[in-house]
């Protein structure tokens, strides 16, 4: 019956039923030929030879495999931040060899702008760079025509550099963007020296740096006593007397104090009103955070710490000198705008694994919540973005003639990744910045007791701070 109607509507109308057709026909065509190509860009993007060889592709969170469909990673023009350090600490570290059975990872390179030079002619042109080795780890060698491929001391540099050479690259000085008086920069060791008692070590550039007059350096000294007193110990130098590194930690203040870099050792010498330290700190491999900085409308925050585990030795004159042989040490570098700015910070160690967790607020430091990092000797354990610290119990603690409440236990849970945290606070420090919100800065000395999935994997002595009104 249907095919003696369409007959019936041929014979009558033929010009609009062939019209009819050929609509449909169209249609039809597109929809074939838009699956073909989509199964054939769908094939590309699971070939391993089309996105730069091996068997998974690294891309930044949020991209998913339809949007390889237009042409690979590269064509995206996509960056992973941190590469080096997801390279060597996480990817081809001891953990993602021996547990995740990787057996290489090859960084690219791709979609870089450049200019090419013949005789007298500019060509721009778009280049793409991959280290040799990696990528034959990878399986994805290209066929030479002639000459070699292979590594250069920029891709071992990249791959595997040497101490001197990692932390010049992640701990260095930086020129301020803008001139706000509220500009700090510091490097901040800490050196346990016994069970009941340690010092921290601040040597601080402040200011409109580059302004005469209007900027310095600051030297902050704090021993804290096993009888629980603490003695904070300062003293300043004008700008002149500064000298800062843009390549390297060094830093310089006159001829009495500096923190010196070479061969992967920390040389720290300071001294503040009779207190005198001089320390070598040495990081223990592969316990580091890689430099990160955070940004608003008013705040820069930059962050890095060289050293979640180290160990000190030198001497420690307050003011009797003493020798100080394998103390616990960690050591951290800040920069950035510190106007009414407050954190959550925590750093607990021991010789077997890290933590560090934190977050910045205020002066227009965006939305970004708390995060916590766990690494150990085989590289990093995990990265987590647990839920607001619960400061579930206080104790009193007097400031200035003022009694406030400060933590005694704290606790913060990632309940997604199953890690929880929980702090059982040992000593407290207390000092008025005055101000009318997060008035009084809390430091304390504590032992965390980590938890991933409910096992218990460390109970790690650290050092926490906050801010309490």
């Amino acid at each position: 019956m249907i095919f003696r109607l369409a007959l019936a509507e041929l014979r009558n109308r033929p010009g609009r039923a062939l019209f009819l057709l050929g609509g449909y026909s169209l249609g039809v065509a597109v929809m074939v030929v838009l699956l073909a190509v989509g199964e054939a860009m769908l094939n590309q993007a699971r070939d391993a030879e089309l996105v730069g060889g091996g068997d998974v592709v690294v891309v930044p969170a949020g991209i998913s495999a339809e949007m390889l469909k237009s042409g690979g990673v590269s064509s995206l023009f996509l960056g992973i931040d941190h590469a080096r350090f997801l390279h060597r600490n996480l990817l081809e570290s001891p953990r993602g060899r021996e547990d995740f059975g990787i057996e290489g990872v090859s960084p690219l390179l791709d979609g870089k702008q450049v200019e090419l030079f013949a005789g007298d002619r500019r060509i721009a042109a778009i280049a793409a760079g991959e280290i040799p080795s990696r990528a034959q780890a990878a399986g994805a060698v290209p066929r030479l025509l002639s000459g070699g491929w292979r590594d250069s001391d920029a891709d071992r540099r990249w791959l595997r550099p040497s101490s001197d050479e990692l932390y010049r690259e992640i701990d260095r000085f930086h020129i301020p963007p803008v001139r706000d008086s509220t500009w700090a920069e510091w490097h901040y060791f800490n050196v346990v020296l016994s069970e009941q008692r340690w010092v921290y070590v601040t040597l601080m550039v402040a200011g409109e740096v580059g302004v005469p007059g209007r900027w310095g350096g600051r030297i902050l000294l704090t021993v804290r006593e096993p009888d629980g007193t603490h003695r904070s110990l300062t003293r300043d130098l004008p700008g002149e007397q500064v000298r800062f590194d843009t390549a390297s930690p060094d830093l310089r203040f006159g001829d009495r104090a500096y923190v010196r870099m070479r061969d992967g050792v920390y040389r720290v010498v300071a001294d503040a009103e009779g207190v005198r330290v001089d320390l070598r700190v040495t990081p223990a491999p592969r316990r580091y955070f890689p430099p990160t900085e955070l940004g608003g409308s008013e705040l820069v925050s930059g962050y890095v710490t060289p050293a979640l585990y180290a160990t000190a030795d030198g001497t420690v004159c307050a003011p009797v000198c003493e020798p100080v042989r394998g103390a616990q040490s960690y050591h951290d570098h800040n920069w950035g705008v510190w106007r009414d700015v407050s954190w959550e910070w925590g750093s607990a160690s021991d010789a077997r694994m890290s933590l560090l967790y934190g977050v910045v607020r205020g002066g227009g430091a965006g939305t970004e919540g708390l995060f916590a990092y766990l690494v150990d000797e085989r590289g990093v354990r995990g990265v987590f973005r647990p839920g607001a610290v619960q400061f579930g119990e206080t104790q009193p603690a007097t400031v200035a003639g003022r009694t406030v409440r400060v933590p005694r236990r704290f606790a913060f849970q990632d309940a997604r990744q199953g890690l929880r945290v929980d702090v059982e606070v040992a000593a407290v420090h207390v000092t008025d910045m005055n101000r009318p919100e997060r008035r009084f800065f809390v430091q304390m000395r504590g032992v965390a007791t980590v938890r991933e999935r409910g096992k218990i994997v460390g109970r790690l002595p650290g050092f926490f701070e906050t801010y309490v009104d």
